[in-house]
């Protein structure tokens, strides 16, 4: 378990960085280069290949309390929520609307430039709620209709409206600021692991999560704390003591992610959500970064508010 996990670690952990470089080299070339794109596209890009696969494990997690979701909604909804951000500022963008007609960014500008941002994911969920209710009656049934909408609803907020956080991020703090936050945010998940197998004692929530144990929380706290700091000094915009702050309070809510996720896979009699050598599942390996993004989205907004 621990060879797998490491040796998956290290390559996605890999794979990260590359699409991080990736999408910085193409943003700095863009728009004067065909070889470019706006800032964002390549998160962009592997969120829409990622979520389906994500939305997918939480289908078979809803299915075993025998709760349908129906997936074709999920996904375009998702979709829409988590890269909404990006859509909307590269069509409102000056340098799209200079392009012109015969650019192929410019449909971006023509469709997705006059929708307010702040209406669409309210949009998206009131349309997704009358899809599901829709496509449950059409099986002429009547048992199950609420879970089946709640469970939409779920997935949607889920995978949908809570990564729709880290683009924004992208896009006003940069591509190395996002992959720091979800290095701090994992590394919690690490120091937990490796505290919790060596020294960990106390349960920390039996009935949830047998596996975690108090020592383990705490040193998944400390070594977020120490990465938060550590990449608050290579940014170079924060103080090290506002990194750690930051590096303890989005630790702690990455295991609230974890824990999150634990209780979704107990009321589904399952250990892991997927067959990730390693891991378990994606929503395994996305728990902690998902309920960690909006906290970080807010974080680093008080931090440029106070910044000394």
């Amino acid at each position: 378990m621990l060879k797998y996990r490491l040796i998956f670690g290290v390559m996605i952990v890999a794979a990260f960085v590359g699409i991080i470089a990736l999408d910085v080299a193409l943003a700095a070339r863009w728009p004067r280069e065909t070889l470019s794109a706006p800032a964002g596209t390549c998160i962009a890009v592997i969120t829409v290949v990622i979520l389906p696969f994500a939305l997918r494990e939480m289908q078979q997690l809803l299915a075993s309390e025998n709760v349908t979701i129906s997936m074709r909604i999920c996904v375009v909804a998702s979709i829409l929520c988590a890269i909404w951000p990006w859509l909307e500022q590269v069509a409102t963008s000056e340098v799209v609307r200079q392009l012109g007609p015969e650019s192929p960014w410019h449909f971006l500008s023509r469709w997705f430039g006059t929708v307010k941002p702040h209406y669409l994911v309210p949009t998206v969920l009131a349309m997704s709620l009358v899809g599901a209710v829709i496509m449950h009656s059409r099986k002429q049934r009547i048992d199950g209709a609420m879970a089946n909408a709640g469970g939409s609803l779920l997935a949607i907020v889920y995978l949908g409206v809570l990564p729709s956080f880290l683009l924004p991020i992208v896009l006003t703090h940069g591509a190395w600021m996002m992959l720091a936050i979800c290095l701090v945010v994992k590394s919690a998940d690490i120091g937990a692991y490796a505290t919790g197998l060596t020294i960990g004692r106390h349960k920390l929530i039996p009935w949830l999560s047998p596996g975690k144990t108090v020592e383990g929380f705490i040193g998944g706290l400390a070594l977020a704390a120490i990465c938060g700091a550590i990449a608050a000094a290579c940014f170079e915009r924060f103080t090290w003591p506002q990194g750690l702050v930051a590096g303890l309070l989005l630790g702690a809510v990455g295991q609230l992610g974890d824990l999150f996720e634990s209780l979704l896979k107990r009321d589904a009699g399952v250990k892991d959500s997927g067959r990730v050598p390693g891991f378990g599942g994606i929503l395994d390996i996305l728990d902690s970064p998902l309920l960690a993004a909006p906290v970080a989205y807010w974080l680093l907004k008080l931090l440029v508010v106070v910044k000394p």
